[in-house]
C-alpha cells in the first residue's frame, strides 16, 4: 500500500447519479479516487487519513470555469484601478465624481504611464454614461486615461490616450462602443501591456491562481489573444507557463488566423479558436450592441451585427476543417444566428457524428426557441452566465431599460437548453464578474423565468461535469467516482439542504486536486518562477 495513499471522511455528492453521496473517499497514490463508502460502511482501518477544512459541511466536484479572460484577470490587478464595488446592497461609484475620485486616486498610486480604471457600471451612475474624453482631460491633464465598462464592450479615453492610440478619429467624444471597441482591443491591451513588469505579472498570475482556488475552480478555460498580426508576449508566456500552474488551464486563442494558432497547437491538449474580440457576432446588453430582433428599448435600433452567416462561416470553415473544437461570442438572437448556421452548414458538409466536435456558443443569450432546439440537435457546449441577471436585478437594474419583456423573456433559457440536448456550461466571464460560482448557480437555480429554473443537481453539474465535457475530459474529470481525479470543493453549507434564497451565501473553502489542497505559487518573482519552472509541464 503506497504511503501516499490516504482517506477522506465527510459527505461527499458525486454528482454522477442524482441524490448519491459518500461518507468517505479512498485517494490513490496516483490522485485518483480508488474507492468510494457510502453512509455506514465500515472504512478501512489503516489507511491514513486526510482532514477537510474546518466547518465543512458537503463536499462536490470542483467547479470549471469554462469562459474567463485569465490574463486580462491577472495582469488588472496590477495594472487597473477598479471602478465598482458592492458596498451596502449598492454598486458604487453612483455618480462619475466618484469616478473621477478613483481617477484620481490611480494617478497618484501611478505617478507615470497610463491611468486605467477598469468595471465601470454606467447604468448605476446618476449620468448614465461613460466620461468623455473632455471630463478625462480636466480630471487628471495631460495623462493618458483609458477606462473600460465592467463588461467589456465600451471604452472611453482622454485626449492624450487616444492620441496615442490613433483612435481618434473612430470615438465619439472619447467613448468607444460596438465594432469601434472591440476590434481594437488589440491596440488597447498591447499599450497596457507595457507598463507590466514581469514581477507584476508573476505576482497577478499567482493572485488569480489564489482566487480561483478559493472559488472551488479546478480548472479555467481562457480566452486569450488581442491581435492578429503578431506573437504576444502575454499569450506566449500563458502558452508557456499555463501547464505548469496548479490551477488546470486550457488556452482557447482567439486569433482568426490559422498559421497563428498553430503555432501554439503543439502545446495545446487539442486544437481549440475562438472565443470573444474577433470572434463576436455582436456585442452586449449594456453597451447596446448586442444584435436583437427587437429594438432596444431606450434606442432606436436594436444593435449591430458584427458577422453576417456567411462571414461567420468563412472564418470558421479553415479551422473546422483542420480540426480545430470552435467557440464564438454571440448574445442576441442574430448573432447566434450567425455562428450557429456556419455550424450547421460546416457539419452537414464534412459530415461524421456532429455531436463530436463540441463547437460552442458562449453566452448564447438571447436565442430564439428554434434556436435552441437546433443547438441542442448539433450538441453544442453553451458557456452561459446566468448570474448577469441575477446580479443586475438586485444592483445594476438595467435590463429592465434596455429590454422588453418580450426579448427579457427569452434570457438563457437552461432548462429548454438541457432538454433539447445542449450542454449549458456555467462561467464567469471573469473579470467582468468574480470567480464566484455560487453567483452563477443562484442565477440558474433562481431563474428570472421560473420554467428556466435548474435544480440545484443540475446547476452544480452545469458547472463541473459539463466543463470537463466541454473539454474532452468527462472520463477523468467533472464527477467523483472510482477512476477518476480526486477533484473537489468543500462547502460551508450542503447546497442540498440551503434555501433556493440562499445559495449565494454559500462559500468554498478551497479547491483539492488530487485529493489534496490545490496550492498556489508564490507571488515573488524568483518564487514563482522557481514553483513553475520546477513543475510538470501538462499542455493547456
Amino acid at each position: 500500500m503506497s504511503a501516499s495513499e490516504h482517506l477522506l471522511v465527510g459527505r461527499f455528492y458525486s454528482l454522477a447519479r442524482e441524490g448519491e453521496r459518500f461518507a468517505a473517499l479512498r485517494v490513490g497514490s496516483d490522485g485518483r479516487v480508488a474507492g468510494t463508502y457510502p453512509e455506514g460502511a465500515p472504512l478501512p482501518p489503516d489507511l491514513p487519513r486526510r482532514e477537510l477544512p474546518a466547518g465543512t459541511a458537503a463536499c462536490v466536484p470542483a467547479f470549471v470555469d469554462s469562459h474567463a479572460h485569465f490574463l486580462t484577470k491577472a495582469a488588472m490587478g496590477s495594472l487597473v484601478k477598479t471602478l465598482s464595488r458592492l458596498e451596502d446592497g449598492r454598486v458604487l461609484p453612483d455618480c462619475l465624481d466618484g469616478v473621477r475620485d478613483l481617477l484620481a486616486e490611480a494617478a497618484r498610486e501611478r505617478p507615470r504611464g497610463p491611468v486605467i480604471g477598469y468595471g465601470l457600471a454606467p447604468a448605476v451612475l446618476a449620468e448614465r454614461r461613460l466620461p468623455s474624453a473632455s471630463e478625462l482631460d480636466s480630471w487628471i491633464p495631460g495623462r493618458p486615461v483609458i477606462v473600460l465598462s465592467f463588461d467589456g464592450h465600451s471604452s472611453s479615453y482622454s485626449t492624450a490616450a487616444l492620441r496615442i492610440l490613433g483612435l481618434e478619429s473612430q470615438a465619439r467624444e472619447g467613448v468607444l462602443s460596438g465594432e469601434a471597441h472591440e476590434f481594437n482591443m488589440d491596440k488597447v491591451m498591447a499599450y497596457a501591456m507595457k507598463g507590466l513588469s514581469p514581477s507584476a505579472l508573476a505576482r497577478g498570475l499567482s493572485r488569480t491562481v489564489r482566487e480561483a482556488a478559493g472559488a472551488g475552480l479546478a480548472a479555467v478555460d481562457c480566452m486569450e489573444g488581442f491581435g492578429n498580426e503578431r506573437r504576444e508576449p502575454g499569450t506566449e508566456i500563458l502558452a508557456q507557463i499555463g501547464g505548469r500552474l496548479p490551477l488546470r488551464l486550457r488556452l482557447w486563442l482567439q486569433y482568426t488566423r490559422p498559421q497563428l494558432v498553430g503555432r501554439y497547437v503543439h502545446r495545446m491538449a487539442r486544437p481549440r479558436a475562438g472565443g470573444c474580440l474577433h470572434w463576436e457576432m455582436d456585442g452586449s446588453i449594456s453597451s447596446r450592441s448586442a444584435a436583437l430582433d427587437r429594438p432596444y428599448r431606450d434606442r432606436d435600433h436594436a444593435g449591430k451585427l458584427y458577422r453576417s452567416p456567411e462571414e461567420a462561416y468563412a472564418l470558421a470553415k479553415p479551422f473546422h476543417e483542420a480540426g480545430y473544437q470552435l467557440s464564438a461570442h454571440a448574445i442576441g438572437p442574430r448573432g447566434i444566428e450567425s455562428i450557429l448556421s456556419a455550424y450547421e452548414r460546416l457539419l452537414r458538409e464534412s459530415g461524421g457524428p456532429i455531436r463530436e466536435r463540441r463547437h460552442r456558443i458562449d453566452h448564447f443569450e438571447f436565442p430564439r426557441p428554434d434556436q435552441v432546439e437546433r443547438a441542442g440537435r448539433l450538441g453544442l457546449v453553451l458557456p452561459v452566465q446566468p448570474g448577469f441577471a441575477w446580479i443586475d436585478a438586485r444592483f445594476h437594474k438595467s435590463y429592465p431599460e434596455a429590454l422588453d419583456d418580450q426579448t427579457f423573456a427569452r434570457f438563457t433559457p437552461l432548462k429548454s437548453m438541457l432538454q433539447a440536448g445542449a450542454v449549458p456550461a456555467l462561467s464567469t466571464d471573469a473579470p467582468v464578474q468574480p470567480f464566484d460560482p455560487f453567483l452563477q448557480i443562484a442565477g440558474a437555480v433562481e431563474h428570472p423565468v421560473a420554467s428556466e429554473s435548474l435544480t440545484v443537481y443540475e446547476a452544480l453539474r452545469a458547472y463541473s461535469s459539463a466543463g470537463a465535457y466541454g473539454a474532452f475530459e468527462e472520463d477523468d474529470r467533472g464527477t467523483l467516482e472510482t477512476g477518476k481525479h480526486a477533484d473537489f470543493v468543500p462547502l460551508d453549507r450542503d447546497p442540498f439542504e440551503t434555501p433556493r434564497a440562499e445559495i449565494f451565501k454559500i462559500r468554498t473553502l478551497g479547491t483539492w486536486r488530487g485529493g489534496r489542497p490545490l496550492d498556489p505559487p508564490p507571488e515573488d518573482l524568483a518564487g514563482f518562477l522557481i514553483r513553475t519552472l520546477t513543475a510538470p509541464r501538462r499542455k493547456v
